[in-house]
């Protein structure tokens, strides 16, 4: 019986302390430490056998704010998934966690941009957590307000405007963009009345150019609207 007493004071003296691991009975402290440890977020989460990181992107529109002076202001969802080979583990060493919520600066991040942004181009918050799934699968999704130029052509009142992203350092050999929604997100969009949407359009183009091999992926989200009421 006094064995067994001394026995539990020593394990509830163990947890108290930390153990020799830290926290054992906090498997995200656990895992974070492990996982980060040697991590180096300046390096593309690629390997000799899949040196390309693909990057899958997508967006809902939420609303137009305005559109003048041939810039278009709109409130968006991004969305952007990749894998990071680094951040995988096996769930049942870490009391069944499958997921964890961290913050980006923790992590490399695909640097894509909006391209034809102007101003601040875009203010996002970029501080939204990012969801790591033990496969080692990243999800960031995000708030951002867009000021895009918009090269528009006008008919019959409507106009069209596209919001082209890419990245902004890497070329389609290091960061391959890709576009499975194939569609601009409009489940949640929230409708402005002086405003009226014709239409939307998404596109995954890879481009060429004369100076360089490689090539060049981008997404762009087309938007047709029209003013309501101002001719």
């Amino acid at each position: 019986m006094c064995r067994k007493f001394l026995l539990q004071v020593v394990l509830i003296g163990f947890y108290i302390t930390g153990g020799c691991n830290g926290y054992p009975d906090m498997p995200e402290e656990l895992l974070l430490k492990a996982l980060f440890q040697k991590y180096n977020k300046n390096a593309r989460p690629a390997t000799v056998l899949m040196p390309v990181v693909t990057v899958d992107h997508g967006m809902d529109l939420i609303r137009i704010n305005s559109f003048k002076d041939n810039t278009l202001r709109t409130d968006v969802w991004e969305r952007m998934t990749w894998h990071d080979p680094r951040l995988v583990w096996n769930p049942s060493n870490y009391f069944g966690l499958t997921s964890l919520s961290i913050t980006p600066d923790m992590v490399w991040t695909p640097d894509v941009t909006l391209y034809n942004g102007v101003g601040e181009i875009q203010k996002a918050d970029l501080f939204r957590r990012i969801t790591v799934n033990s496969n080692g699968m990243l999800l960031w999704l995000f708030p951002a307000q867009l000021e895009s130029a918009c090269v528009y052509k006008k008919k019959n009142g409507k106009y069209d405007c596209r919001l082209k992203f890419a990245s902004w350092t890497y070329n389609g050999l290091q960061l391959n963009l890709t576009h499975t929604d194939r569609q601009l997100g409009m489940s949640n969009f929230y409708p402005n009345p002086d405003y009226e949407i014709m239409g939307t359009n998404s596109t995954l183009n890879l481009m060429r150019y004369a100076c360089c091999p490689e090539p060049y992926p981008d997404v762009s989200y087309q938007v047709s609207f029209k003013g309501v009421g101002k001719g």
